[in-house]
């Protein structure tokens, strides 16, 4: 034995040298530990059968191999084997023993977390993707995969420590060293890469980011409007969408595309998608449990057991197919709208009621005439009722005292007589929450219009009340000077509100959505905020050269001719400063806005919202401006309700669906050809290969 070769022992083989009369032990130890091991798979199939077969085949696996090493162990050496050999030998043993289990025990770390039944009684694909409120929840199911990862690749470490003093001596232990170094770094690095790529499906920030997609496509088809995002991102409750649509279908990639990216927003909102071939069994229970009308659809789950509410969306929610001029067909998805009004409404607990005040000369609720010009509510209650609001008529006559209790907002548009001392009361009463269950406060929109008799403005009995809350009448009417009718005006959003709805049709300090309006009166606030505050929320463009006009008596087109003809006179009834057309009113405590730091302002309650016009709601003002228009209703709902959905519309997003025009007899030279001229490729290539190498 070389000097090198007797250091290297006397320095890592004695200890292993101490154990060679033990070998028949330790080959009858190993074999004992083996059968030992056995009782995991027993009893995991005598505690829960067939439902968790990743342990049961773990526990089978880790005895069938020691044993086997075990019995290898007592096997005797060949006569006349030198202590070297068997010291080689035994050392084989450890190392093949500690680097099996702890390989076997580090694989069982890295499938788990991807296991639910019957892989395994936990399921560990809704923890991990639960983000961190659910790894806190869930410590021992997550503390048993990290043990179980981190503990084998421990072991498999110490294991090769064996092999290291003889690493220079002996080839075979050399090559089983570098061999296994090599082995742990790449499970190692494969465990860091998978856990790099899984961390943005968990949506834990900063990771989160990753997972979110870059929509290059023209209709935004793989982006989140803000409203959803808004809502997704106030979630109190969590919610699970089962996902009941065949895979494959263009239908069910958009949804999925869907659920991934508000899945990125908020790890609150799981999903699963359920296949009526593999999951038959708990489609029928949820069909049973929430009492589901199709099979087909998504089933929208809010809260948690026992107090759970649910909404299902079938598939016409969710996407329309629409015939084109060709024999293409265009696919619109609607996915997002319908999720949007279903967390909505769950998330609220119940549809907002909306009543609209009738019998004092409003516009007819129900009135459906899209003829005529400012008449009827009927297309903007159609509307309304699409997006999760309950809209009735509220009949206000002399024998009104009250305003309903389940009057969420009440809606006064555009009254043409004189409201009952009463009925003004019963708003006010409501505003106050006087007489009411808990004392809630009531919320109003009103809509005031230019309602003149005999050149006169007719006073409907709630402008004492709109005193109240701060807010002040103008008796006049808004005028342009750059359209040949002058009651025509165009309005925008006041770009320095910190108002949520000012903001949602402003971007970056600048009016990006106009709002046709006809026939106005200004509507300002009324002075010192107290108690209430008011803001200005719609200002006319300052482009059009407008004014406040109080010669009510005068034509407005022979006014405006007039003014024209003299340009110092039209010149000096031009506003200097945007005149106002609405206000929100608040309650409460809040920051003004500061220039150039509105978003720092704080609102208080909302209570009201009051608009100096009424027609830009009615049916035939109401169409042509769609969606502008009634995405500043809604959102002016939503303001006061406290919805999320503020702002301009979710769109439908339109994808064109090609097919492709085979001629007839062409089916077959598709589908083989490609396949034929790639194998002839691959022979021809070998074919070269082989002739190069034989030269």
């Amino acid at each position: 034995m070389s000097s090198q070769q007797a250091s290297s022992n006397a320095l890592g083989g004695w200890s292993i040298e101490r154990l060679l009369p033990y070998e028949k032990q330790i080959g009858y130890g190993l074999v004992v530990i083996g059968l030992l091991l056995s009782a995991i798979p027993i009893a995991n199939v005598a505690l829960y059968r067939n439902n968790s077969l990743a342990v049961l085949g773990w526990g089978a696996c880790l005895s069938v191999f020691v044993i086997g090493v075990g019995l290898y162990a007592v096997l005797p050496p060949p006569p006349g084997t030198d202590v070297q050999t068997r010291t080689e030998r035994l050392r084989w043993i450890f190392l093949i023993v500690a680097g099996g289990v702890g390989a076997l025990t580090a694989l069982l770390g890295l499938v788990l977390p991807f296991c639910s039944m019957p892989m395994a009684l936990t399921n560990y694909p809704e923890i991990f993707t639960g983000g961190p409120k659910s790894w806190r929840s869930h410590g021992w199911e997550v503390g048993r995969c990290v043990a179980a990862l981190i503990g084998g690749l421990v072991l498999m470490f110490l294991a090769l420590q064996l092999a290291r003093p003889v690493q220079r001596t002996s080839m075979s232990m050399r090559r089983w060293l570098y061999g296994y170094n090599t082995i742990l770094s790449t499970l190692l690095l494969l465990f860091i890469l998978i856990l790099v790529n899984l961390l943005p499906y968990t949506a834990v920030r900063p990771f989160s980011w990753a997972m979110e997609a870059t929509d290059w496509t023209s209709g935004q088809l793989y982006s989140l409007h803000p409203a959803t995002r808004n809502l997704l991102a106030d979630l109190k409750e969590p919610v699970k969408v089962y996902v009941l649509i065949p895979t494959g279908s263009v239908l069910a990639r958009d949804v999925e595309t869907l659920m991934d990216n508000c899945r990125a927003v908020n790890p609150l909102l799981t999903w699963e998608q359920l296949s009526r071939d593999r999951n038959r069994g708990e489609i029928e229970r949820l069909i049973k449990q929430f009492q589901l009308p199709d099979s087909i659809g998504v089933l929208v789950v809010y809260g948690t057991e026992p107090n759970v509410t649910s909404q299902f969306l079938k598939t016409e929610d969710l996407a329309e197919n629409a015939s084109g001029p060709s024999a293409e067909r265009s696919y619109v998805f609607k996915g997002e709208n319908a999720l949007l009004n279903a967390l909505t409404q769950l998330s609220s607990g119940k549809r907002a009621v909306i009543y609209f005040t009738q019998g004092n000369g409003e516009p007819d609720l129900n009135d459906q005439d899209r003829t005529h010009f400012d008449t009827g509510l009927g297309v903007l209650q159609e509307e309304l009722n699409k997006i999760n609001y309950q809209t009735h008529p509220l009949n206000l006559g002399p024998k009104t005292t009250s305003i309903p209790e389940d009057a969420d907002i009440v809606v006064v548009a555009r009254p043409q007589e004189k409201l009952p001392d009463n009925a003004v009361k019963a708003l006010r009463d409501y505003l106050q929450g006087t007489n009411r269950k808990d004392n809630k406060k009531g919320k109003l929109i009103v809509l005031f219009d230019v309602n003149l008799r005999r050149g006169e403005l007719v006073l409907t009995g709630l402008e004492s009340l709109m005193a109240e809350y701060n807010v002040k009448l103008g008796n006049d009417r808004v005028m342009c000077a750059v359209r040949r009718d002058p009651l025509s005006l165009t309005t925008v959003a006041n770009p320095r509100s910190s108002n949520a709805i000012a903001r949602a049709f402003t971007s970056r300090g600048a009016a990006t959505t106009t709002f046709p309006f006809y026939d106005a009166r200004t509507v300002t606030p009324g002075g010192t905020p107290g108690h209430f505050t008011a803001e200005e929320l719609i200002f006319v463009l300052p482009q059009t050269l407008a004014w406040a006009e109080t010669n009510l008596k005068a034509d407005p087109i022979a006014l405006l001719d007039e003014l024209r003809r003299d340009q110092q006179k039209l010149l000096n009834k031009i506003s200097e400063r945007p005149l106002s057309l609405a206000v929100t009113v608040t309650e409460g405590k809040s920051t003004p806005p500061i220039p150039g730091h509105e978003f720092m302002a704080n609102e208080g309650e909302p209570r009201m919202i009051v608009f100096g016009d009424a027609s830009w709601i009615t049916n035939n003002i109401l169409l042509q401006a769609t969606p502008d228009n009634f995405a500043l209703f809604s959102s002016s709902l939503s303001w006061l309700a406290g919805r999320h959905d503020i702002g301009e519309r979710i769109p439908t997003s339109t994808r064109n669906v090609y097919r492709l025009k085979i001629p007839p007899g062409e089916e077959l030279r598709l589908v083989f050809l490609p396949g034929v001229l790639m194998m002839m490729g691959v022979l021809i290539l070998g074919f070269g290969v082989w002739v190069v190498r034989r030269r």
